[in-house]
């Protein structure tokens, strides 16, 4: 539009403004498509309005449809341009028009978010520290000929060169967060599950409200708050917040899984798969800076746990790090000083706890400092807090004592005490939910108002007695071997606990429980007894051991229908055990050779058992000898480390 004679764009109000310069020549046209000629005209009285009117708005009507084409046209020729440019596309959302309800009215007013700042995931992480664990792959690949081996040897060593060449990248966490650096696009089309599936989760889940994993998610915040942000979603009365979309996304989501796992509904599956989705893609909109509110704690909280189960764990601590800071603004980690009294002031003292558990198990997963000091809590210690909460104040210990700079350090006898008092205290908590697991399988007739309780008790036994191998491992080792045989007999027990989980969890016929089994067990808490005896296999040519590693490998295969990340642990361990077989087989079928003409087998037997085979076995054995046997607890720890960051990118090997 252009305007005349008024500054900055701007008219009088009941002024229309001037739509073109060219009515003239609309005129013209007009009089023309009559059989009139211009020059008769002029001089001649100017005929009524009327009479051209009818023919103006044809034409007007026909230039219109023709300029709407011609637009159309240009639009599809851009797009067969950029189709041509080979740019990958965005996937697409799920249809609106399986969600549509004849109640339109209470369908929820989308939110129209704008784009904060590029939000990143997290720092990039460290490379540069020695992995024993890549060091050995590195010799399998370098005494490796290729030409010699036959197709799936040499398809092994292509990939496991690959995997070398993503550790030593470092570029290997530009993918952590592959949408964050995408345009925001506007949320008005993002579809909802329809009101009427919400309003009956909901009502089911205040119904069984009791089901243990309702219980975990309201200690985050009460259901009744809960319910009151889905319905301000859905029921806009006033507008609801970014913020108020991710509470209420994530919420749902859990809700809906728990209720897809139980009864088995495919169209609950598919509303949590929407809820996440809707989840993810506002978390990656969220601005750098937020206001300091309750609300904003819970967002931000429940972004992480989505991030953790996303394997992204460096955005998880990146949210769960901003959400501790907001708490500590708030005043709720201090006795007495947080705001409010009753109700209001146990919601926020479970809140803070939630977010100190959650933010200690990253800590120690990602080897950082926990944001606050035991001594800036002042909020006192409830003898029955959740066994989460206790877990969390042993990671802190472990962490801060054994395995940060100052821990790894310290000297041996420091860390065997250490060593011998956290130990005891996680017995505690392992043997407390022994007991809870005996209990529940006890109570058959309580088992259908929790159905699922047995198999979360199941998986955090797992979690926990990973956990204790972590605290075994280092203690100080007194003689060769360097890991104590109640190390090495703890993590054989994890990795059987694992296959008889792996097993229930499977069972469920639920692809998103065994995703998030594998996430929390396998990748969230340092799963170190793969590691462990990984590095024991290739040491004493164990097949016992190995086969037990190819057990664990196998049994986190995905179904062939699942969409899983390029970096699925599946992918990793079992190049790890590939690489462990081939240096084995090569190694023994080596040695076999050159002791026959030298050797009895009772001799080469003394030599396996006293590891003396550097002279027979080649240079390859030689090679790693010398490294593991310069091993220390420092370089085992740093590379374990190493070996979980690749996990939470997305690099092919």
């Amino acid at each position: 539009m252009e305007f005349h004679g008024i500054a900055n764009g701007t008219r009088p109000d009941g002024r229309p403004p001037i739509a073109r310069r060219s009515h003239g020549r609309i005129q013209a046209s007009s009089l023309q498509a009559k059989g009139l000629d211009f020059s008769t005209v002029v001089g001649q009285p100017r005929p009524s309005l009327d009479c051209y009117l009818p023919n103006l708005l044809t034409w007007c009507s026909t230039s219109s449809e023709q300029k709407i084409d011609d637009i159309a046209h240009d639009i599809d020729g851009i797009k067969l341009i950029l189709e041509g440019l080979n740019i990958p596309k965005e996937s697409t959302r799920p249809s609106n028009s399986s969600t549509t309800q004849p109640a339109q009215q209470n369908e929820p007013q989308k939110l129209q978010i704008r784009p904060g700042p590029g939000h990143s995931g997290g720092t990039n992480p460290s490379w540069d520290h020695s992995a024993h664990v890549v060091d050995f792959v590195r010799a399998v690949i370098d005494d490796k000929d290729s030409s010699s081996l036959g197709y799936e040897s040499s398809q092994v060593i292509s990939s496991l060169r690959n995997l070398v060449n993503a550790l030593q990248s470092s570029d290997g966490s530009q993918s952590l967060i592959p949408t964050a650096m995408q345009s925001a696009q506007d949320q008005t089309n993002t579809p909802m599950p329809p009101l009427d599936s919400v309003v009956e989760i909901l009502r089911w889940a205040k119904a069984h409200c009791k089901i243990s994993r309702i219980q975990w998610i309201c200690k985050i915040l009460p259901l009744e708050k809960f319910e009151e942000i889905c319905c301000k979603v859905y029921f806009v009365v006033n507008d609801y917040t970014q913020v108020d979309f991710i509470i209420a996304n994530s919420f749902l989501s859990y809700m809906f899984a728990e209720h897809a796992v139980i009864y088995g509904v495919d169209s609950s599956q598919q509303n949590c798969n929407l809820c996440r989705s809707n989840l993810g893609t506002s978390l990656s909109r969220l601005p750098l800076l937020l206001p300091a509110s309750m609300e904003v704690v819970v967002a931000l909280t429940l972004g992480s746990l989505h991030s953790i189960e996303d394997s992204r764990a460096s955005r998880a601590w990146t949210l769960i790090s901003s959400a501790l800071n907001v708490c500590q603004t708030l005043g709720y980690h201090r006795l007495g000083s947080a705001t409010g009294s009753g109700n209001l002031h146990e919601t926020q003292r479970n809140l803070f706890w939630a977010v100190f558990s959650f933010e200690n198990g990253l800590s120690l997963r990602l080897g950082r400092s926990s944001g606050i000091r035991d001594s800036d809590i002042a909020l006192s210690i409830d003898p029955d807090e959740p066994r989460s909460v206790k877990t969390s104040r042993i990671q802190r210990k472990v962490y801060d004592q054994l395995y940060s700079p100052a821990g790894l350090s310290s000297s041996a006898a420091a860390r065997g005490w250490a060593v011998q008092t956290l130990s005891a205290e996680l017995r505690v908590l392992i043997e407390a939910t022994r007991a809870d697991i005996s209990d529940a399988a006890s109570q058959t007739g309580d088992s259908q108002l929790d159905p699922m309780r047995i198999l979360y008790l199941q998986c955090d036994l797992v979690c926990q007695s990973s956990f204790l191998v972590l605290i075994l491992k280092a203690k100080p080792a007194v003689q060769h071997p360097k890991v104590s045989d109640e190390c090495i007999g703890a993590a054989r027990e994890v990795m059987d606990m694992h296959q008889q989980c792996m097993k229930s969890v499977q069972s469920c016929m639920n692809p998103l429980l065994v995703a998030k089994y594998i996430t929390w067990a396998v990748m969230h808490t340092p799963f170190v007894p793969f590691t462990l005896l990984f590095t024991r296999t290739v040491q004493l040519f164990d097949y016992d051991d190995l086969s037990r590693l190819e057990r664990f490998a196998a049994s986190l295969k995905p179904d062939a229908a699942d969409v899983q990340a390029i970096t699925h642990p599946h992918r990793l361990y079992e190049l790890l055990c590939q690489a462990a077989r081939l240096y084995i087989d090569a190694n023994l079928y080596s040695a076999l050779n050159n002791e026959a003409s030298t050797m009895t087998d009772t001799a080469f037997s003394s030599s396996l058992e006293h590891l003396d085979m550097t002279a027979e076995s080649g240079d390859l054995m030689q090679s790693f000898s010398a490294d593991y046997s310069s091993l220390d607890f420092t370089d085992w720890y740093y590379g374990n480390q190493q070996l979980m960051t690749l996990l939470d990118g997305d690099m092919t090997f």
